[in-house]
């Protein structure tokens, strides 16, 4: 036979049973529902921040490209300018001479630019690489 004390204890028993399986029964699907949303909103944004990467990988690969180009036309220019005066002025001796020094002031300018990309770790930027 059933004591009066364990018989509340019983009593007691149940309804903390009862009252776990109500929360259980009501709860979890809050719950999952909100592990779910929490999830998907986490992976979107993990997808907006890898747009944003790629897009930031991107502008910098057009300025890259962007410098070698301009650095190119500025080569060519100067190839240009020279072969420009050296066909146009060759008269004198003063004009030749000329020549020769802007020619060693270009190479001389391209060696050091190199030499300064090299130190400071940038030589994939150079437009020889490219």
């Amino acid at each position: 036979m059933v004591k009066m004390g364990e018989w509340t204890l019983i009593t007691y028993l149940q309804a903390g049973a009862y009252a776990a399986i109500m929360a259980a029964v009501l709860g979890v699907p809050q719950m999952l529902s909100s592990y779910f949303d929490l999830r998907l909103r986490r992976q979107q944004e993990e997808r907006q921040e890898e747009l944003r990467r790629e897009e930031r990988r991107l502008e910098e690969e057009r300025r890259r490209q962007a410098a070698a180009a301009a650095e190119r036309r500025h080569q060519e220019l100067m190839a240009a300018l020279i072969a420009a005066l050296g066909n146009g002025n060759n008269q004198g001796n003063g004009q030749g001479e000329f020549i020769r020094t802007l020619q060693q002031t270009i190479e001389d300018l391209r060696a050091e630019n190199d030499r300064l990309r090299r130190q400071n770790g940038n030589d994939s930027d150079s437009p020889a690489a490219s």
